[in-house]
């Protein structure tokens, strides 16, 4: 591989979220129940959670990233359907989850060796990650984290620009602005679904860190159990 950019995803990529989503779900679960507790409905939220987290997958996987619509829907799931949270509530809801996320946030043990490797082997640097799905969310959890300094170029999908991944239009539009073509570049991602797919779609060799057990399709070029393993392609 002739590759002179090396993009990375952020969640579960870079960093690892799993700690900051479960603490963030325990807290709008906790503040669920209060919501249902005010309004006289006799639900234990806590035994629904399992339902719920496979719902909240499923959103995730579809792409539906804008939690403020969320928050209805698993009221639903739980079988509530005489009330619902006012767009405030759901506003207040979406960002608890997202700073609680970010609160718990922590960075691999081989985020920072590869980012420096990398810098030191004087690859340019891309960050592409998809929206939070209200603007600006997802740039304040990048803002928090400390990672801004590494990249030569940031893309948040959804928010700069329309499409999000799997759509090829992100990563060519960040390879684009850093002036490498899609050829000479690599995207490294979690999930194949949308960092795999997208980046095979827009002509980028792929690197799949395999954080989860998802369904490998499409396949990437490499797959790494760990990105202190990048060293041995690039």
């Amino acid at each position: 591989m002739k590759v002179k950019l090396v993009v990375f995803d952020y969640d579960q990529t870079l960093v690892d979220s799993g700690k900051g989503f479960e603490v963030a779900i325990k807290k709008t679960m906790d503040e669920f129940q209060l919501f249902l507790e005010a309004h006289g409905i006799n639900i234990i939220v806590e035994d629904y959670i399992p339902q719920l987290k496979k719902k909240m997958r499923e959103l995730d996987k579809n792409r539906q990233y804008d939690r403020d619509l969320w928050w209805n829907i698993l009221l639903k799931e739980m079988g509530v359907t005489e009330i619902q949270f006012s767009i405030d509530e759901c506003i207040k809801l979406t960002d608890l989850y997202w700073n609680i996320t970010a609160e718990y946030t922590e960075f691999y043990p081989d985020t920072l060796e590869i980012l420096n490797y990398l810098k030191e082997k004087k690859y340019k640097l891309g960050l592409l990650t998809d929206t939070d799905g209200r603007l600006g969310l997802k740039k304040n959890r990048l803002q928090k984290s400390g990672l801004f300094q590494y990249f030569d170029g940031i893309m948040i999908a959804g928010d700069l620009i329309p499409e999000t991944k799997p759509d090829p239009a992100p990563f060519r539009k960040l390879a684009s602005l850093l002036n490498i073509p899609p050829d000479a570049s690599v995207m490294v991602g979690d999930k194949p679904f949308t960092d795999i797919k997208g980046g095979n779609a827009a002509g980028f060799y792929t690197i799949l860190v395999l954080r989860e057990n998802w369904e490998i399709d499409p396949v990437p070029d490499y797959q790494i159990s760990n990105l202190i393993e990048i060293k041995s392609i690039l």
